[in-house]
């Protein structure tokens, strides 16, 4: 696993995480203080409440305050109010005796009874937008779909497809490689492997070079005797090195595969037979377990069909 690459990723990954709550805070306390609501409490409330549930409920119960503005000097006013406190612009109707506050359709003021015959035309006031909650919401769509394409990344090939050979091997070609104790040691695997269902095992042996190390396999597949491959490959994330290995099913008892693989690190391998995944026990041992050393060249494109 490069964990160089995967240290470069999860900085920015956290430094994002950190930045959602950071501008709900802000946010948060802001906007309760206008509101004369408790600032501190319930910004503590939205930043440490999981998955947004805080800021949903404080914009749920968050207390009414006058966004409206005087057109002429910008003032923060009322509903109720009839003039700007400001600079006395005319913000609604007002009765002439009494000043209170009328439609511009009533003919008499309610309160005084007096005669509304002089048309008044009176500013309307501005409504002020929260342009600060869609700030906010951008940012959370935008944080969030980086965070995706980072773990897009991260689950994502990041250098070529790799080198590796897969083949077939006979129990008689292992008969004539290995010693009779390294057999019983691959047959007990066997054995335990086959009393699973959906169980697979293989031997992991590795050579050391100073160009690379190189992995072989010893893979034992239940139901994959004389199976004609669907596909095989190799890839590489920052999570590590996959081999990747689909069979077709036949029900015709076990058989063995050898497999040589270039990695950085050990590599895990991805066994599907006849469309069902299988897990894989890896065993190490101190020997090859191939019966020949497995020429590696550039593997080819796993093929798209799936084993039947």
């Amino acid at each position: 696993m490069n964990f160089v690459a995967i240290f470069f990723v999860m900085i920015p990954f956290l430094l994002l995480l950190l930045l959602i709550p950071i501008l709900i805070g802000v946010y948060v306390y802001r906007d309760a203080k206008r509101r004369q609501m408790n600032a501190v409490a319930w910004t503590a409330i939205a930043v440490l409440a999981p998955t947004f549930i805080g800021l949903i409920i404080y914009l749920l119960v968050r207390g009414n305050y006058s966004d409206l503005l005087c057109p002429n000097c910008g003032a923060t006013v009322s509903a109720e109010f009839v003039a700007c406190p400001k600079c006395g612009a005319p913000l609604r109707a007002a009765c002439p005796k009494c000043q209170a506050p009328v439609e511009p359709d009533w003919k008499v003021c309610p309160r005084c009874a007096t005669p509304l015959t002089e048309p008044q035309q009176p500013v309307t006031p501005i409504r002020r937008k929260d342009k600060a909650l869609w700030k906010l919401l951008a940012v959370i769509v935008l944080v969030t779909v980086l965070l995706l394409g980072l773990i897009f990344v991260a689950f994502t090939a990041i250098s070529g497809p790799g080198s590796m050979s897969f083949q077939p091997v006979t129990r008689e070609e292992l008969e004539e490689y290995i010693t009779e104790e390294q057999l019983s040691q691959i047959d007990y695997a066997v054995q335990s492997a086959e009393m699973e269902e959906n169980q697979a095992c293989a031997f992991r042996y590795v050579h050391e070079a100073e160009s690379g190390n190189t992995y072989y396999f010893l893979l034992y597949v239940p139901d994959g005797a004389d199976s004609p491959y669907a596909g095989f490959g190799q890839h590489t994330t920052l999570l590590g090195t996959t081999v990747e290995i689909e069979l077709y099913r036949t029900y015709k008892g076990g058989d063995f595969y050898a497999i040589a693989s270039s990695a950085e690190h050990p590599p895990r391998i991805k066994l599907t037979v006849g469309m069902q995944r299988y897990d894989c026990q890896i065993w190490d041992v101190d020997f090859n377990p191939t019966p020949y050393v497995v020429e590696i060249s550039s593997i080819p494109p796993l093929d798209e069909g799936a084993a039947q």
